[in-house]
């Protein structure tokens, strides 16, 4: 009963993913072509997958601690795979570019004055400065997600959702009081974007008390419909790049909303699944993620010493960038990725030893199969 993996969570991770890195692709193309450009502006739209990403954490967080409330072991062990799920190949792409950093510092965060707060970085604090992996800025969100979800599991399983809509009205009320703070941590922790988070929640809570229903194609149209004329309205209205605060959440949070439903609607009723090789690509989606800009400024420092003018230069350099990033994405996530995981799953008979002395493992199979 619900103990089958859900493939589309994977599809849709896959689907986020590369939304980011068509973006970012669009970034390296302008910085490092001749002219007649391929990648159109409305790309980026792509910023769409970091809700998504959001959508889908505040899902798996209700779909693995059903069995975690009250229970101050399972509590610990679920901060134990969270953290040790993000900090460690998190740090193993921030030590590679604090090395770039020291060597050449005009090569990290040129959009800020080549300015980097190491120490934040690495402990994914807040901060008023993109991290060295600059895709880390919604790390720190992530982990403040689930800080916040853990001290809510302390209450009795029934409290979950006033305690989410606890949550929610007190990011709705800071946001209103506070909006104007320069404090990072302020703008963190009261940023509209945590009702993303909240929302894929509401959203574990409707799938699996089996409330979630209706026509999983007019919701997947609902949501492309919102999402494309969203954007559109915003930057003709507007004139910038990508929706930020209640905007965003209006703009992108909701259509994510709904395109999550669908893709649950679709699995659960019709037993369709996304293809293999998105899933794919979603079972590597961190890797990706946390690599991928790195890859790309790579070959795109290679295409500047041979780029000539012409739309096929460009389409072959794109075509290029595409396949490095998700071959390495995979090379990451098999060798170096799971490789963390394992070790970091192997010390938990000795963190968490169970009264025969084994390691209790249920919450952490789960936790790594959902990531």
């Amino acid at each position: 009963m619900f103990t089958k993996k859900i493939q589309n969570l994977q599809g849709l991770r896959g689907v986020a993913v590369l939304l980011v890195v068509f973006m970012h692709m669009l970034h390296i193309e302008t910085k490092y072509a001749l002219f007649d450009y391929v990648v159109p502006e409305l790309i980026l739209i792509g910023a769409f997958g970091v809700d998504l990403f959001f959508l889908i954490s505040g899902f798996v967080m209700i779909s693995v601690t059903r069995s975690a409330f009250q229970s101050k072991k399972a509590i610990h062990k679920f901060l134990y795979h969270r953290v040790t799920r993000i900090y460690p190949l998190y740090w193993f792409y921030s030590i590679i570019i604090l090395c770039v950093y020291l060597i050449q510092p005009s090569l990290v965060n040129s959009s800020q004055g080549n300015q980097v707060n190491i120490l934040a970085s690495f402990l994914l604090l807040p901060q008023n400065l993109l991290p060295l992996v600059n895709v880390g800025w919604t790390l720190i969100y992530e982990m403040y997600f689930y800080f916040v979800f853990a001290v809510l599991l302390f209450l009795p399983k029934n409290y979950l959702l006033p305690g989410l809509i606890g949550w929610g009205g007190v990011i709705l009320i800071g946001n209103i009081n506070l909006s104007g703070s320069d404090n990072s941590f302020i703008g963190t922790y009261f940023n509209p974007l945590t009702l993303e988070f909240i929302g894929g929640c509401m959203m574990g809570k409707l799938y699996f008390s089996r409330s979630i229903k209706g026509n999983a194609n007019a919701v997947a149209l609902m949501a492309l419909v919102i999402w494309v004329v969203g954007y559109y309205f915003f930057q003709e209205i507007s004139g910038n790049e990508t929706p930020s605060g209640w905007m965003r959440v209006l703009v992108f949070g909701f259509p994510a909303a709904l395109a999550l439903y669908a893709a649950l609607l679709y699995e659960k009723n019709h037993g369709a699944v996304m293809p293999s090789w998105i899933c794919k690509v979603g079972d590597a989606s961190y890797s990706v993620y946390l690599s991928h800009v790195l890859v790309l400024s790579v070959v795109g420092r290679f295409w500047s010493l041979f780029a000539v003018e012409g739309y096929w230069d460009n389409i072959l350099m794109l075509l290029i960038m595409l396949i490095a990033v998700l071959s390495y994405g995979q090379v990451s996530y098999q060798y170096i990725e799971r490789a963390m995981l394992n070790k970091t799953r192997g010390f938990e008979k000795y963190i968490f030893p169970s009264k025969d002395g084994s390691s209790e493992s249920f919450l952490g199979k789960k936790l790594e199969k959902s990531g």
